[in-house]
């Protein structure tokens, strides 16, 4: 009995069959995190899902894809809808989603964004910080492994665009749990090496190949270079924490390689253009520099310059003439001013003299006046006080005459007071006390 050989693509299709026909692995739920994940330009998504122990491809097509309402990223743990099949071209089992939901971030991912927070709160992510780029660098530093496709696009880039450039390779651990130190040490010396510019990077791959790249101390690294820094890590997916902290980030090494170098030919080209424009902007400047001086060529003066001495010889007799003119009338003003100036000193001492015999008179009048009032508002005072005298009441007292008060009141009739009243009697020259003991009326 002959036993029967199978093709590979009929034993795929079996397989393929058998799993689409097991309703166990149709439509079932499986959980996992995402790693490797692509969004294709057809709409597609492709990335794996893995847990501790395995992985499997997944598929989840456009018309799923659209209706999703979170975005997949690396390290995001999820539960998905997805069947079992076979992938004939391929001859891989995968999953077709058609459902995805959250089931948390990974753990590496969760310290990696509480390790971003820590660092832009610290300003390590300002733009203000980051460093421009040079125009032409000369000297290149390149951190990156010491083999792989990585170091050899970006020499050829280099060299294709920009071969006047000095390039010194760092070759450096890139993956694996010693590489961030390999990373941090290769940082300092390129640092040390004089360069224009340094480039950090690798290639493609999964997202723990690309986990020496988070690490904290090495963008810490990043950060503190004095020389300007640009990463290209990785595929265009890809973004790690050196790509926030560098100076400026390209997806691949080949485009990071781009980014720092200039294209010879347009540099040539633009040398060239700037040639032209420099030769024409001074055959510009030239032509108008002759048309300005054309006017001067033609002048008189360029034609006869002594035309110009004989009329300012003209013009300088007649200022000699005018200026001798002046001169004279200024010399008969001094003299009119000197006549003038002897006139009125003879009048000043004449009115002074005339002034002071008036002043002199009266003040001779005037204190003749005064004298005469002063004498005869005294004989007046004088008369009055006389008079004043005869009349007042003080006169009679010195006459044995008294004014006497009963109380603060003066006393005029027997009236006023009674028996035992107390009387106060003025005298010339002081007071009586005394007592009445009869009154008797006139």
């Amino acid at each position: 009995m002959s036993q029967n050989v199978y093709s590979v693509s009929a034993l795929v299709h079996y397989i393929k069959q058998t799993l689409d026909n097991d309703i166990r692995i149709q439509s079932i739920l499986i959980k996992g995190e995402i790693s490797n994940f692509t969004n294709h330009r057809s709409g597609h998504w492709y990335f794996t899902l893995k847990d501790a122990r395995s992985k499997i491809s997944c598929v989840m097509f456009s018309s799923h894809a659209r209706r999703c309402n979170i975005l997949l990223k690396e390290g995001m743990k999820v539960i998905v809808t997805a069947s079992v099949s076979m992938y004939e071209a391929g001859g891989s089992v995968q999953l077709y989603v058609t459902a995805v939901r959250s089931d948390g971030l990974g753990d590496l991912f969760l310290q990696l964004e509480e390790v971003k927070k820590k660092l832009a709160a610290q300003g390590l992510f300002d733009p203000q910080k980051k460093k421009p780029l040079p125009q032409y660098p000369m000297r290149i530093g390149v951190i990156t492994a010491k083999t792989g496709a990585a170091v050899q696009d970006i020499l050829t880039t280099i060299s294709r665009r920009w071969p006047l450039a000095e390039v010194v390779v760092y070759p450096s651990l890139v993956q694996g749990i010693q590489a961030s130190g390999a990373i941090v040490e290769n940082l300092r010396k390129a640092d040390q090496g004089g360069h224009d510019v340094i480039l950090l990077a690798r290639g493609g791959g999964p997202i723990e190949d690309l986990w020496c790249f988070n690490e904290e101390a090495v963008a810490r690294a990043v950060f503190a270079m004095h020389t300007v820094i640009v990463t290209g890590v990785g595929h265009e997916t890809d973004t790690t924490l050196v790509d926030y902290v560098s100076d400026a980030r390209a997806p691949t090494p080949t485009a990071a390689a781009e980014l720092i170098t200039p294209d010879l030919e347009e540099v040539r080209m633009n040398v060239s253009l700037m040639r032209r424009r420099l030769v024409k902007d001074m055959e510009t400047r030239l032509h108008m520099a002759k048309q300005a001086l054309e006017p001067i060529r033609s002048h008189r003066y360029m034609r006869d310059p002594l035309s110009y001495i004989r009329e300012e010889e003209m013009k300088l007799a007649m200022h000699v003439q005018q200026l001798s003119i002046v001169e004279a009338a200024v010399a008969a003003m001094a003299m009119q001013l000197k006549q003038n100036s002897h006139k009125l000193a003879i009048h000043s001492e004449r009115l002074f003299q005339k002034n002071t015999r008036s002043i002199a008179e009266s003040r001779l009048r005037l204190t003749q006046a005064l004298h005469n009032y002063d004498t005869l508002r005294k004989r007046q005072i004088g008369n009055i006080s006389a008079l004043l005298d005869a009349y007042s009441p003080l006169k009679s007292l010195s006459r044995g005459y008294a004014i006497a008060y009963h109380g603060d009141e003066v006393i005029s009739s027997v009236d006023a007071v009674e028996q035992n009243d107390r009387l106060r009697l003025r005298m010339q020259d002081g007071y009586l006390y005394t007592n009445i003991e009869k009154k008797e009326k006139l």
